[in-house]
């Protein structure tokens, strides 16, 4: 069989089926697509996501959202590491030099909260690049 194939050379398999044939390649895939309005109930059931429109464009669209939601949790990830490690180092350094700490608890409050709210609101409004599909799953 060819998912079988496939996922011994180490690749990732996805396959869309409707039909009842279709059931045993939908389960063996790593990811099954059914078609939600001709498919049969047998390959909904072995399959891991239901396409309610019948339309392959949909798994398009889930992949690139999907990849950019990704990506923008990644970067916020980064961007918040980032900030709290600065703000660490300039806390530690300047206890150390000074005998008492640069920042204060409400300041690092203060920045952390701005921080969140405008980090967040920046790279979760990012719209997805038309190279997200460009890269290996």
């Amino acid at each position: 069989m060819m998912v079988t194939g496939l996922k011994q050379f180490g690749d990732t398999v996805a396959v869309t089926g409707d039909g009842t044939n279709d059931a045993p390649a939908l389960k063996k895939a790593d990811v099954g697509f059914a078609m939600g309005i001709a498919g049969t109930d047998v390959a909904k059931h072995a399959a891991d996501i239901i396409l309610l429109d019948d339309n392959f464009a949909s798994i398009v669209r889930a992949v690139v959202w999907g990849r950019n939601i990704y990506d923008n949790i990644r970067r916020f990830l980064q961007f918040q590491l980032t900030v709290n490690v600065v703000a660490l180092v300039v806390s530690f350094i300047g206890a150390a030099i000074m005998r008492e700490s640069p920042l204060q608890a409400i300041q690092l409050l203060w920045v952390n909260l701005i921080m969140d709210s405008l980090a967040s609101l920046a790279l979760a409004t990012e719209p997805p690049k038309d190279t997200l599909l460009d890269r290996p799953p």
